[in-house]
């Protein structure tokens, strides 16, 4: 196969996912543009150019909601324009790919420090399945009494994937469905989830997350949003549409998203430290560049 096929396959995969979270379909797409070059070390430059092109918008067009995704496929394709070198190219592009790999994972890891400081407690509920989630609870395992509350987290049941993830970090972990959440909330020191985007209008995490931070702030239990930076996008667009398109043409499992106000959060934790939620578009915006490709989506959806 060419490169061009090898990425054309990598990207219909990721358009395809309904299964993981963000920060994982950010590795894969990272992964599948350093395999793909690599295992096509021939291809010229103008096929490099091109088929890498194409790979970027193929994949922002079937995770649009996910803003790691915009990120990584807009400083992808700035990558491209910047790199004049044809000698260079390859090397160049896979040396990004590793670069965003290895910056996932110190965030991850910072994440999770930073919330054994910033929360306090032993008793938690979540829902849906996020890696940096999983990642951060593990820092919380030794703490006296540690119990996770993982909501089934219906229609694709991610909460049991990671119920039995939690189980095999030695955490305590109780499996239950979303209509008993409500009865557990009272007493728990937190409710956790990640997110998919950070946007101006709210956090974009699986549906039912609105319900529970609602319920969660009746209830007095504090809100946690554990996120990498890469997920947030300073704008609604084309983010906002997309989570809340019932249009035929939206792209498979995109309806199982929705926008949480950032006023129902606590707390935004990133590996930076924290972050308030009137400061969503300046944290970015200032240090920005778009693409013409990205910009058109986001002047679009206007």
């Amino acid at each position: 196969m060419s490169l061009s096929e090898d990425l054309s396959l990598f990207a219909k995969t990721i358009f395809e996912d309904t299964e993981h979270g963000a920060s994982h379909i950010l590795k894969i797409a990272a992964g599948s543009l350093h395999t793909a070059l690599r295992k096509n070390p021939d291809a010229d430059p103008g096929e490099i150019r091109a088929s890498v092109k194409e790979f970027a918008l193929r994949i922002v067009s079937g995770q649009r909601q996910m803003a790691s995704i915009l990120n990584f496929s807009n400083m992808l394709l700035i990558e491209l324009s910047l790199n004049r070198d044809d000698s260079s190219l390859a090397k160049s592009l896979r040396d990004f790919a590793i670069r965003i790999t290895a910056k996932s994972n110190e965030s991850m890891e910072a994440i999770g420090r930073l919330s054994a400081e910033l929360i306090q407690g032993n008793r938690f509920m979540t829902h849906s399945r996020s890696s940096t989630l999983l990642h951060s609870l593990t820092h919380l395992r030794d703490r006296e009494d540690a119990m996770i509350f993982v909501t089934y987290s219906r229609p694709g049941g991610e909460g049991r994937l990671l119920a039995g993830e939690l189980t095999i970090a030695g955490i305590r972990t109780i499996l239950i469905e979303e209509s008993e959440a409500m009865s557990f909330l009272p007493g728990l020191s937190g409710l956790l989830v990640g997110a998919d985007a950070v946007i101006p209008m709210g956090v974009v995490n699986k549906i039912g997350t609105h319900m529970l931070a609602l319920s969660a702030k009746d209830a007095g239990v504090p809100v946690y949003c554990l996120t990498e930076s890469i997920k947030i996008w300073p704008f609604d667009e084309p983010i906002a549409s997309e989570v809340t398109s019932k249009s035929s043409q939206s792209s498979p499992g995109r309806d199982l998203f929705e926008i949480i106000p950032v006023n129902l959060f606590k707390m935004i934790i990133l590996e930076t430290g924290q972050l308030a939620p009137e400061d969503i578009a300046a944290s970015k915006t200032k240090e920005l560049s778009l693409a013409p490709e990205i910009l058109e989506l986001v002047m679009k959806e206007h």
